[in-house]
């Protein structure tokens, strides 16, 4: 269950991930990923997360059609999908709070690396790097709900265009989402969310306003202004994420 004013602090930090969401194509694994934990349990945060990110990119499709690059959003998803399964076996094996450290320190270590690589002249795009990134994104989104700062490593080294990006992103978490909440039926039935109706209802509607405001900034935001945001929400969703993982293991103890 959920109480009126926990709601009210979800739906806030809701709108804010859906604006992020549309703007720079990340947003529920970074914003998303410790509040849900933390308001509805480690277990319950992963499919409330895959939910609402499904809403919210869903409504978001129709204003980012013509910019999707659907050959980019194949190569990662067929690793991304089967790795999801391995995720999901994963968590259900493994400490829920040790893997959010683990995987939380592997995000941040990506994406300082992907931050010192872009200081060069390279660019980092073949068969190769859409493969493990795909592979690393599916099975960290499943795993933990937290997908989002390896798909900011891969746009730094890749350095993929940020309006391509946002847009491309849409498609893909709800295609990985659905497949991830249907894996989770099937092998941990356990831990949904138990919300009473007008608690869907109103995070339901943050995800909807968000989408609408968002739709009106997106196109104001530079290309500059676009990748500092992913590289600092990445480190920060990354840091979060430790910081959830080591609480629960401190309250454990």
């Amino acid at each position: 269950m959920i109480d009126p004013f926990t709601l009210l602090l979800y739906a806030a930090a809701l709108f804010v991930a859906t604006v992020a969401q549309r703007v720079i194509g990340l947003g529920f694994g970074l914003v998303m990923g410790p509040v849900s934990a933390i308001v509805a349990g480690p277990i319950a945060a992963v499919p409330l997360n895959c939910i609402f990110a499904v809403v919210a990119c869903s409504l978001m499709l129709p204003g980012v059609w013509r910019d999707i690059d659907w050959r980019r959003m194949a190569w990662l998803l067929a690793p991304a999908i089967p790795a999801s399964v391995a995720g999901l076996l994963l968590a259900r094996a493994v400490s829920t709070d040790a893997l959010r450290v683990t995987i939380g320190i592997v995000a941040i270590a990506g994406v300082l690396v992907s931050v010192v690589f872009t200081r060069t002249s390279h660019t980092l795009d073949g068969p190769t790097t859409r493969l493990v990134s795909g592979v690393a994104i599916g099975g960290f989104n499943a795993a933990v709900g937290v997908g989002a700062p390896l798909v900011g490593a891969y746009a730094l080294v890749s350095r993929w265009d940020p309006r391509v990006l946002a847009a491309t992103m849409q498609p893909f978490w709800v295609i990985l989402n659905l497949v991830t909440l249907a894996e989770r039926q099937l092998l941990v039935p356990d831990g949904f969310p138990q919300w009473p109706w007008w608690a869907w209802l109103g995070a339901g509607a943050a995800a909807a306003v968000g989408t609408l405001f968002a739709h009106r900034i997106a196109d104001h935001i530079s290309p500059r202004v676009a990748r500092w945001t992913i590289i600092v929400l990445s480190l920060i969703g990354g840091a979060a994420v430790i910081a959830t993982g080591v609480s629960g293991i401190v309250g454990a103890a």
